[in-house]
C-alpha cells in the first residue's frame, strides 16, 4: 500500500502577535535611544564597586563591575545607556517589562479605537463585546481581533479603495472565523470554559475553521484488521480539499496492484479519432462516393478496479465495516470516520486536570497524553460543547472524527499552513446550525438548566441573536456550495 500522507505536502507556519509587536518596537527604541544625553562628572572604580556621578547631580553604584564595566559606562552617551549598564539585571528586566506593559496598552487601546468603529464590537469601560451578546470577550481574542483588522487595512492599499474596513472583514475568512467561533463559545453553557478556551487553544496551537470551530487529535484503538481504505479516502479526502483547493467530487478512486488512487473526472477518458471514408447509402442500395470526415470518440483508460467516487465513499465511511475504531480506556466507544462521537454532557466533569476525568479528551501537541491507541485521528470540535480545559489536554462531550492521521506526523499536519482547515467542516457546520436551531425553538435556556453548570446570564433574546448570527453562515454555505456546483 502506498503511503496516503507525506509531510512534503506542508510547509512551517509564522504567526505575528501584538507581543512581538511590541517586542520588536522595544528592541527599536532602544537602538535609537532618544533619551536625553548624560555628562559624567566623576567615575570611580575601587575594587569590584563602580560609582558614577553626573552633572546632574546623580549618583548611581554598582557592585561585581569590572574594567569592562567601567569603560562601558565611561563612553554612555545618554542617562538611558548609563541606567542600563548600571542598574542590575533583576531590576532591569523590571523597568524593561514595565515599558512592554505600558507600551501593550497603548497599542491595545489604539486597537479597540478601531474595532469599535465596525459594526461587530462595542465597549463598556474596559470590555469589549461582539454586538449582539453580553459575553465578554477575553483580552487575547481581541488582540487577534486587532491584529486582523490591521492586516486588512494595511495589507490590501488597492481594495481600500473599492470597500469599506467593515467590508473587508466581511470578506476575510480569518476575521469571520474568530467571529463564528466567539459566537459558539458564547452559547457555551460554562462561562469559565469559554473565558479559557481561546487561552488555551493559543498556547497549544491549535486551528480554529472558518465556521469557528477547531482542529485537534486523539488517539484510538483499532477494531477491525487494516482498513486501508479508510486511512486511504479520508485522508486523500481532506488533502484534496485542505491541500489542493479542489473538489472531491471531482475525482474517482482505483485500485490497481494493491494501491488506492485517485483520477481528476478529466482523466478517465482518452479521445480517439478515425477517419471515415465511405458509407452505405440505403435508398440507393448501393455504395456511394463521399468526402472522407474524422469520427471522434471517447474510450475509458484503463486504471485497475473501480471503486468509486471520492465524496461518495467519504460520506459513505460511517457504514463501512472496516471504519471501526474505539477508545483506549472503556473499549466502549464507537468510533468511525465522519460520525459524530458523544457522550452526556451531564457525564462529563469540568476540571482542570489533564488525565482522569471523565469526558471525551483532546490535544494539540502532546498527542500521548490522549490514550494508548494504535491509532491517531484528526477531530473538529465546536466550542460551545467543551466542557474542561487542563494544560495540554480539554475535553468536550462530542467530536467529529475526520480523518486518520500517522501517529509520528500528527502534530505536523495539524499545525502546517498549507493545511487549511477552513475547507474542512462545512458539513458539520449545517448539522450543527440546523441542530442549534432545533434548540432554539424548544428553548435553549430551559435545555441548559438541565445540567449543573455554571450558567451565563443570557437572555433568550440574546440566545436568539446568536443563532441568528451562526445562521447567516448556512446560507452561506449553501450559496458557496451551489456556485461550485
Amino acid at each position: 500500500m502506498s503511503k496516503f500522507l507525506s509531510l512534503d505536502w506542508f510547509k512551517g507556519r509564522v504567526e505575528n502577535s501584538i507581543d512581538r509587536v511590541i517586542a520588536n518596537k522595544l528592541d527599536s527604541m532602544t537602538e535609537e535611544d532618544n533619551s536625553s544625553s548624560v555628562i559624567i562628572k566623576q567615575i570611580k572604580l575601587v575594587n569590584d564597586q563602580l560609582t558614577v556621578v553626573t552633572d546632574t547631580g546623580r549618583i548611581f553604584t554598582k557592585t561585581d563591575a569590572d574594567e569592562d564595566t567601567f569603560h562601558a559606562v565611561n563612553n554612555a552617551k545618554t542617562e538611558q545607556q548609563l541606567e542600563s549598564l548600571m542598574m542590575n539585571q533583576e531590576v532591569a528586566d523590571q523597568r524593561l517589562q514595565e515599558r512592554r506593559e505600558i507600551e501593550k496598552a497603548k497599542a491595545l487601546q489604539i486597537g479597540i479605537d478601531v474595532l469599535v468603529e465596525l459594526d461587530d464590537f462595542k465597549t463598556d469601560g474596559n470590555n469589549c463585546y461582539l454586538v449582539g451578546t453580553n459575553r465578554t470577550m477575553p483580552s487575547l481574542l481581541v488582540e487577534k481581533f486587532i491584529e486582523v483588522v490591521y492586516r486588512l487595512n494595511m495589507s490590501n492599499p488597492y481594495d481600500q479603495f473599492k470597500y469599506s474596513l467593515q467590508e473587508l472583514c466581511d470578506k476575510d475568512d480569518e476575521y469571520q472565523s474568530l467571529k463564528n467561533f466567539f459566537m459558539w463559545c458564547c452559547l457555551n453553557p460554562r462561562a469559565e470554559v469559554a473565558d479559557e478556551l481561546y487561552r488555551f487553544l493559543q498556547e497549544n496551537s491549535f486551528r480554529i475553521t472558518k465556521q469557528g470551530f477547531f482542529v485537534a487529535l486523539r488517539n484510538v484503538v483499532t477494531l477491525h484488521g487494516s482498513p486501508e481504505l479508510v486511512h486511504f479516502i479520508s485522508n486523500t479526502y481532506n488533502k484534496v480539499k485542505a491541500v489542493w483547493g479542489k473538489k472531491p467530487k471531482k475525482y474517482t478512486v482505483f485500485l490497481d496492484k494493491g494501491e488506492y488512487k485517485i483520477v481528476h473526472e478529466k482523466g478517465l477518458y482518452e479521445t480517439r479519432t478515425e477517419l471515415i471514408e465511405e458509407e452505405w447509402d440505403d435508398y440507393e442500395e448501393c455504395y456511394v462516393e463521399c468526402e472522407p470526415y474524422e469520427n471522434s470518440f471517447e474510450l475509458p483508460i484503463e486504471y485497475g478496479e473501480r471503486i468509486g467516487n471520492l465524496k461518495d465513499i467519504y460520506l459513505d465511511l460511517p457504514n463501512r465495516s472496516e471504519n471501526r475504531f474505539t477508545d483506549d480506556w472503556t473499549k466502549t466507544f464507537d468510533i468511525r470516520v465522519g460520525k459524530p462521537v458523544s457522550m452526556p454532557k451531564e457525564k462529563c466533569n469540568w476540571s482542570t486536570q489533564d488525565c482522569m476525568a471523565a469526558g471525551l479528551h483532546f490535544t494539540a501537541d502532546q498527542i500521548h497524553y490522549v490514550g494508548c491507541g494504535d491509532q491517531s485521528v484528526l477531530v473538529l470540535i465546536n466550542p460551545m460543547k467543551v466542557v474542561g480545559i487542563g494544560q495540554h489536554k480539554g475535553r468536550c462531550y462530542e467530536y467529529l472524527p475526520i480523518m486518520t492521521v500517522p501517529r509520528e506526523e500528527a502534530t505536523t499536519i495539524l499545525h502546517d499552513l498549507r493545511f487549511n482547515t477552513l475547507e474542512l467542516d462545512e458539513d458539520y457546520a449545517i448539522r450543527e446550525l440546523e441542530e442549534l436551531e432545533n434548540k432554539a425553538k424548544e428553548g435553549f435556556t430551559a435545555e441548559v438548566k438541565k445540567h449543573e453548570f455554571n450558567i451565563p446570564h443570557m437572555t433568550y433574546t440574546e440566545i436568539g441573536d446568536i443563532v441568528a448570527s451562526l445562521s447567516k453562515m448556512k446560507a452561506a454555505i449553501n450559496q458557496r456550495v451551489s456556485r461550485i456546483e
